[in-house]
């Protein structure tokens, strides 16, 4: 009778492992199957000269029952129980940080660690490839990039390494499903659909064109240094889609002509600015322009308006379309405070987005936009809670930190700005620094202090004054902007996550936000503190010559809101905007 051979032990499985060369061969194995003579030129052998030591290390992993031998083509393969001791030892590699991290820059403009399965999945998705080729084509990129050592991979780059074996294993028709046009071909196609489905061509023209103009900008057009603290979530630039060619928001004058030309021109303008156009007119003129305009507003715009009674008694007849873009100011320069309370709890009922304002000089975001400033350009963003962090907490090298920044964007906005009035002819546009995450910044710096608040807005007032000095002044092209874009303090937290952990910056935040503070400014949390937090405020807001807003919470009683809005109204003593 044939005595049956006994299953290896642990330790003979371990000892199997132990060595370097075995372990090289069972993750090219891991790959695809290999013939004798390609494994051992997988892991550098040669057949003749170094047979003896290859026959030794096979037969080692034969016998632990590690791999095996697939009869129907010759060739050794991974068994069943190699590929599960692979896999948990690829998990403790990964646990101990033995293998090095890999950081892929996403055409999103986030970060992310490396993964292969995602490969994988988008190889089954967008290429169309079986499961079982795929996950073989993604542990071969993965191989490769192990092999480049770069620091942060992007997206385009990892594509075109995977087109590449394709192209080597004869995948040619699998891998022309995977071609760019600008943008991947997968995604060309989602957004014919969504643009079909909505029935609006401006999404697809805007979102296609805007992917080529944000990639050349960052891979050409903007200093490497520039691209870098932008692609690495220390700043962001906004909006980086339009940067070349379109404004972040416009101040439009409607005069006595044609209400239907000045329609077509701003539908026109609409195309290039990016968030907000302000208008300013007759109630009459505005009146009939939303007519005209109906439905008609492209998607993530605003258009702003001065607040009126009769404006307010059309907004029901007009298309729910155009009722969500609009945002009125409403001048409490010019409204009896006694009525403000009405017409905000008639605002809200229509579900109108609206804004309280000490001056008409000011757009639907806050920031300036008078006779002098008609256009701003673009925003760039400072991440100063991720700053704070990288700074270890000590102020004078996070103030550093953001001097070094500052002076680096400087000539990217004057860049920026030269560019909009070649295109657009003389003007007055500026841009917009604006920072995020200021208060968290300021708590971290401040967090052994007894009198946490009160010494994090006097840090806060430091880290503004620094950015300030470092703006050069008298042109009026650049001003120190009081809020900044959320999607600019939601990517910092996204990509500040990977640098610093998930439960630290919880710790820093306000319970599980996604999104550091856009607004610089504590919060109002009970009435009583208002006087304690108009001082708070007063100390921060004369920074921002760019313009400022405040938020605070409109559930309140009449009497309650009114006191609220005449004391809010010495803020404007410090910043009159």
């Amino acid at each position: 009778m044939r005595s049956r051979r006994a299953e290896p032990d642990l330790a003979s499985i371990l000892d199997s492992i132990a060595s370097p060369t075995r372990l090289k061969m069972l993750k090219s194995l891991a790959q695809r199957k290999l013939g004798y003579s390609e494994l051992a030129k997988a892991i550098g052998m040669n057949r003749d000269k170094d047979a003896g030591k290859f026959s030794y290390h096979l037969k080692k992993l034969l016998s632990n029952g590690l791999i095996e031998v697939d009869s129907s083509i010759g060739k050794y393969t991974l068994s069943r129980r190699g590929t599960l001791i692979l896999k948990y030892l690829e998990k403790v590699e990964e646990e101990l940080g033995q293998r090095s991290l890999m950081i892929v820059r996403r055409s999103d403009q986030l970060i992310e660690p490396f993964d292969k399965n995602k490969i994988a999945d988008a190889l089954v998705k967008e290429a169309k490839l079986s499961p079982r080729l795929a996950r073989e084509v993604a542990s071969i990129t993965e191989k490769k990039l192990f092999d480049l050592k770069i620091d942060y991979l992007t997206a385009p780059l990892i594509r075109e390494l995977v087109n590449s074996i394709l192209l080597d294993m004869g995948l040619e028709k699998y891998r022309h499903r995977l071609t760019r046009l600008g943008m991947p071909l997968y995604d060309v196609i989602k957004l014919l659909k969504k643009s079909f489905q909505l029935k609006d061509w401006r999404i697809f023209f805007e979102e296609s064109s805007g992917a080529v103009t944000r990639e050349y900008l960052l891979l050409s057009y903007l200093p490497r240094e520039v691209a870098e603290l932008h692609l690495s979530g220390k700043i962001d630039i906004y909006p980086i889609s339009g940067w070349i060619f379109g404004l972040f928001s416009k101040r439009f004058n409607l005069d006595a002509g044609d209400i239907s030309k000045a329609a077509a021109k701003i539908l026109e303008e609409l195309l290039l600015i990016k968030h907000e156009l302000r208008i300013l007119g007759s109630e009459a003129q505005i009146a009939k322009l939303l007519e005209i305009i109906g439905d008609r507003i492209p998607e993530k715009r605003v258009i702003s308006l001065n607040f009126s009674e009769k404006l307010l008694n059309r907004i029901g007849a007009l298309p729910e379309g155009l009722q969500r873009k609009l945002g009125f100011l409403i001048s409490l320069r010019k409204t009896d405070l006694a009525d403000t309370p009405r017409i905000i709890r008639d605002l809200n009922k229509l579900q109108t987005a609206y804004v309280c304002s000490f001056s008409e000089d000011v757009g639907f975001s806050g920031f300036v936009l008078d006779q002098s400033h008609t256009e701003i350009h673009s925003i760039i963003t400072l991440n100063l809670l991720g700053t704070a962090l990288e700074s270890r907490g000590e102020v004078d090298v996070m103030l550093s930190k953001v001097s070094d920044y500052v002076r680096t964007v400087i000539p990217i906005l004057n860049r920026g700005l030269n560019l909009s009035m070649k295109l657009r002819g003389a003007g007055s546009t500026y841009s917009l620094i604006s920072v995020s995450g200021l208060l968290e910044a300021s708590k971290y710096l401040a967090r052994n202090k007894s009198q946490v608040m009160e010494e994090a807005i006097e840090i806060a007032a430091k880290i503004l004054s620094e950015i300030n000095n470092s703006i050069p002044r008298g042109s009026g092209r650049i001003l120190l902007g009081g809020r900044c874009p959320k999607s600019a303090a939601r990517r910092f937290k996204q990509i500040d996550v990977y640098r610093y952990g998930e439960k630290q910056l919880n710790n820093l935040l306000s319970g599980d936000a996604d999104i550091y503070s856009t607004i610089p400014f504590p919060k109002l949390n009970r009435l009583r503190d208002l006087d304690h937090w108009i001082d708070l405020v007063r100390k921060l807001a004369g920074h921002f010559d760019g313009g400022c807003t405040l938020t605070v919470k409109t559930q309140r009683s009449a009497k309650i809101l009114r006191e609220l809005l005449f004391r809010i109204n010495e803020i404007r003593k410090v910043n009159q905007r």
